[in-house]
């Protein structure tokens, strides 16, 4: 049995696991606020809704109120996420805690890591959250919901979605002094937004303990309790990111593969998930998310997939709504600087290497950006891939290939060691080879490998 370190913050319960399966303990003084999220409906109406994770009751093989929750298959960090993907976790979260006040309880926590991507939709993952309130009384987890997902959301909405980056140096939510400072006049004229970000940054500045996000024991009415709630909704449903085009949102019709090339293309990557038994891929530099949405099509399973640039990476959402409950999660990541370990000692939100190896891994027009456009050696690259995946289907560009020149253009060419021998003598130190194929007339080679022992 092993504790997951990030749960060591809870003091009402502690995840661990037991015989590879996740399991949450609840420890004795929480445990009357579990008999009633049980007994009094909550749960239920949550699961039927799609807003929690369903778990068995395991008391019997431990002796104590134990549960195993159904496991997610990645983990997934807030300053990874799209816009619309914090605006769907944002509002489920305030869907989750309006249902709480219908059954005289109340989310004690409402933070973005205690939501997560499982099925199609965002569900909370803590069990341990809920707590019995009889009488209406303000929300103690209120503005940890606006530091983890309205600030954000405003600031992306209004600004630029890039500054999502800020979660990774503020775990515990944008704080929301900066965000005001940083929200344009135009935001803050908005009733809403002045309430709930400006004066409510005022306040917490001057007198934390009776700011408007402290827990309040003073009793409330049932209209202000659910018209919070109300008006935290209409402020996010309103929210919109402002799109744009970049390089890499319309590369899906700007690539250089004819019809056949990329039909040829597509029947590699489905030949090889074939030949897998997969029950997890990510897709690196998916762009919009072609390829995830085929592996999704055709293996019933939901892809996990990168992208550096912010607004494609929030466009391969958007068009993944359609897929249903295997459609891919759509996250913002640059492969050069890749998710490193967050929270204390680093230990509490796992690097992406942590969370692999994923059984495929697709690097589909990946390569030459990593060596031509930032500079990493092929050796490398091939030795981080090895840490990743079990088997990766992994595309070479030749340097003479258009968008090999395209990164070449404004630099110097000191890139003698990249040919494709050098790439498959690279691949070849980690992982044996299972299949080779040239799939254009610029010389592309697509490959399949698998990692060695």
């Amino acid at each position: 049995m092993q504790n997951v370190k990030a749960s060591f913050r809870d003091p009402g319960t502690q995840v661990f696991v037991a015989d590879g399966e996740i399991h949450r303990a609840i420890h004795a003084d929480a445990a009357p606020h579990y008999q009633a999220f049980m007994a009094g409906g909550l749960y239920d109406r949550l699961a039927a809704d799609g807003l929690i994770v369903a778990h068995d009751d395991v008391s019997s093989s431990f002796g104590k109120t134990v549960i195993r929750p159904q496991r997610i298959p990645f983990i997934s960090y807030s300053y990874e996420w799209c816009f619309s993907a914090l605006k769907e976790a944002a509002l489920n979260t305030l869907a989750i805690q309006k249902s709480c006040l219908d059954h005289h309880m109340t989310l004690q926590d409402a933070t973005a890591f205690n939501m997560q991507y499982l099925n199609g939709r965002w569900v909370c993952i803590d069990t341990g959250s809920f707590r019995i309130q009889a009488e209406p009384a303000p929300w103690g987890a209120y503005r940890q919901f606006c530091q983890h997902f309205l600030a954000p959301l405003l600031l992306m909405a209004y600004r630029d979605g890039r500054l999502l980056s800020l979660f990774e140096r503020n775990l515990d939510g944008i704080p929301l002094d900066l965000a005001a400072k940083l929200l344009p006049l135009r935001a803050k004229t908005r009733m809403a937004v002045w309430l709930h970000i400006v004066m409510h940054a005022r306040f917490a500045l001057k007198d934390f303990e009776h700011a408007p996000s402290a827990q309040g024991s003073g009793r409330i009415s049932a209209a202000s309790a659910y018209g919070l709630i109300d008006q935290l909704k209409s402020l996010i449903h309103s929210l919109d990111l402002k799109r744009h085009e970049t390089a890499w949102t319309s590369y899906e019709q700007t690539h250089t593969y004819d019809t056949q090339e990329f039909k040829t293309k597509e029947e590699f990557v489905l030949k090889t998930l074939r030949q897998i038994r997969c029950g997890s891929v990510w897709d690196l530099g998916a762009n919009t998310g072609h390829f995830s949405r085929l592996v999704a099509q055709h293996a019933g399973i939901a892809p996990v997939a990168f992208e550096y640039d912010f607004m494609t990476a929030e466009a391969g959402y958007r068009k993944s709504l359609s897929v249903g409950s295997h459609r891919p999660l759509h996250l913002w990541m640059d492969m050069t600087n890749p998710s490193s370990g967050r929270g204390w000692a680093g230990e509490e939100w796992q690097s992406l290497a942590q969370r692999g190896p994923a059984d495929m891994v697709l690097a589909l027009a990946l390569v030459h950006h990593l060596c031509l456009g930032a500079n990493v050696p092929l050796p490398h690259v091939a030795a981080f891939f090895k840490t990743i995946a079990r088997h990766i289907v992994i595309e070479f560009v030749p340097k003479d290939d258009p968008q090999s020149q395209r990164l070449l253009k404004s630099r110097r060419d000191i890139y003698e060691n990249y040919t494709v021998e050098a790439f498959e003598a690279a691949m070849l130190a980690h992982f044996s080879l299972m299949e080779r194929q040239t799939v254009s007339r610029t010389g592309r080679v697509l490959y399949a490998f698998k990692a060695k022992d």
